[in-house]
């Protein structure tokens, strides 16, 4: 942990931040807070904390092959829903308005029949996608019939009236979401206030009947039971819902003891290892969206966060930790280990500004995005960012009758290769002044330990950040910080 010394005989001071950390506590709400570790961080983008030892740049999003609408592309629309699993070597599956995909680790598949227009008697909107039963199925809602399911039998047939002709099913209600999740053998719908079941060939379109004005917008299984959450009406925006997550074994007409009620708007429900994670909205200011876990009859709370509530494709796993997408950006939360510390962080952006689906079918994210109806992308992770930014909380240094003055600030990292960057700047006084430190960067000297002050800006520093930018370094050759060390004095004042 890092630690502050404060030693009233000379009057220095040293603070040591190691390892670097994730988000402090209530970072969203003050620019200069000190509230936190002080290995904790008040502000990011696109930084990778997966490596308890290190920070360093995130990855950046890099267009899988055709992963466009470019010329000769084949992503034409935005990718709502990437499959979570592979379904042979080195294949997955991916579905947009109107359109399913094949996929690679590397490439988006443009040969005949893909990418799949999915067709019906009235305009389409594709919802998910689900490996089930040695089937591949995706859900979509049919303007003129309701909701509907086709599938592919992985092979070169397609049908994409399954649900309604081939298992003369009932189409699914109108205009809500249809989401998939597999528990028990059995596949289950999200189906307005109705949970669907498909029992191997054996479909029933309400098989859980809830609430009046209830739609079910997310639903994970574990522990042989299935936890369901209903928003109550479904509506989004500075609106209050009461909404709940319902636990039902997945064969009774009825759930399970009392709905666990969430006085706001729930995202999605995500289960790994056992616990069902749970993202909702309680207010509708910063701090506002809640990341928790439901259990024992509540939802526990892990972590507030600013930004926007993810949607049951826009959670996930990867590298352990459990992921989300928020403002258009990839968080991450957990640790690599069992004895290290949780971090939660904001691990990468998408290519685009609207982000899409998401998912690690192959061991790293692939996540979807769009500019408006003008550019499309499904994009892999890869390389490093140079959108990276990692903002301090701020240290306090200041007493009754003393200020500071700042001596050295040693930044130890790992060797650097050619193009390695990064700027520091040295914030103050409650941001009324920033002060620019000696940029770390590559040399044949092949230094791992850089002082960056120079001359003390100033002998009245109160408190003080330290930014760092990534803007000027490598996509290719990261910095990857080990720890930073900042030792100052106090200096009396009235």
């Amino acid at each position: 942990m890092p630690t502050q010394k404060d030693n009233s005989k000379d009057n220095s001071w040293e603070i040591s931040i190691i390892p670097m950390g994730g988000y402090a506590s209530s970072y969203f709400s003050n620019s200069f807070g000190s509230y936190g570790n002080k290995n904790q961080a008040l502000s990011m983008i696109d930084c990778d904390l997966t490596d308890i030892n290190i920070l360093t740049q995130g990855p950046g999003a890099t267009d899988l092959t055709l992963g466009n609408n470019e010329t000769g592309g084949a992503i034409t629309e935005l990718v709502k829903s990437v499959l979570r699993t592979a379904t042979s070597t080195n294949v997955s599956f991916a579905i947009g308005k109107t359109l399913l995909q094949k996929i690679s680790a590397t490439a988006v598949t443009k040969s005949s029949p893909f990418p799949y227009t999915i067709t019906g008697t009235g305009a389409i909107t594709g919802y998910d996608v689900v490996h089930y039963n040695g089937l591949l199925l995706y859900s979509f809602y049919d303007a003129t019939i309701g909701g509907q399911i086709g599938s592919y039998n992985l092979n070169a047939t397609f049908n994409d009236v399954y649900w309604t002709t081939t298992l003369s099913g009932t189409a699914l209600q109108a205009s809500v979401p249809y989401y998939f999740c597999v528990g028990n053998s059995k596949l289950f719908i999200t189906n307005g206030r109705y949970v669907a079941r498909l029992d191997n060939t054996t479909d029933n379109d309400k098989a859980l009947d809830f609430f009046v004005d209830t739609v079910a917008v997310s639903l994970c299984f574990s522990n042989n039971r299935l936890k369901i959450a209903f928003n109550r009406p479904n509506i989004t925006g500075s609106n209050f819902n009461q909404s709940c997550v319902v636990t039902w074994n997945g064969i009774s007409t009825s759930w399970e003891g009392t709905p666990v009620p969430i006085p706001g708007e729930i995202g999605a429900l995500y289960t790994k290892n056992g616990i069902d994670y749970i993202w909702y909205k309680d207010g509708i200011g910063s701090g506002g969206y809640c990341f928790g876990y439901v259990s024992g009859g509540q939802v526990n709370l892990i972590r507030r966060y600013s930004g926007s509530l993810p949607s049951h494709t826009q959670v996930g796993e990867v590298y352990g930790f459990v992921g989300w997408v928020s403002s258009n950006k990839l968080i991450l939360w957990g640790s690599g280990d069992k004895d290290e510390p949780v971090r939660m962080f904001q691990y990468m952006s998408p290519k685009l500004t609207t982000a899409g689906g998401w998912a690690a079918p192959f061991g790293t994210p692939i996540i979807a995005s769009n500019t408006s109806t003008t550019s499309y992308s499904l994009a892999v992770a890869t390389g490093y960012s140079v959108g990276a930014r990692y903002n301090t909380i701020s240290f306090d240094v200041a007493g009754i009758d003393s200020v500071s003055q700042i001596d050295d600030i040693l930044v130890r990292t790992e060797q650097l290769s050619t193009g390695a960057k990064v700027d520091t700047n040295l914030v103050y006084n409650q941001a009324k002044t920033t002060t620019a430190l000696t940029q770390i960067a590559y040399s044949t000297a092949n230094k791992t330990r850089h002082h960056i002050l120079g001359a003390s800006p100033s002998n009245t520093i109160e408190d003080f950040r330290l930014d760092l930018s990534f803007a000027n370094g490598s996509t290719t050759n990261p910095v990857k910080i080990r720890s930073i060390k900042i030792k100052g004095h106090f200096l009396l004042k009235n």
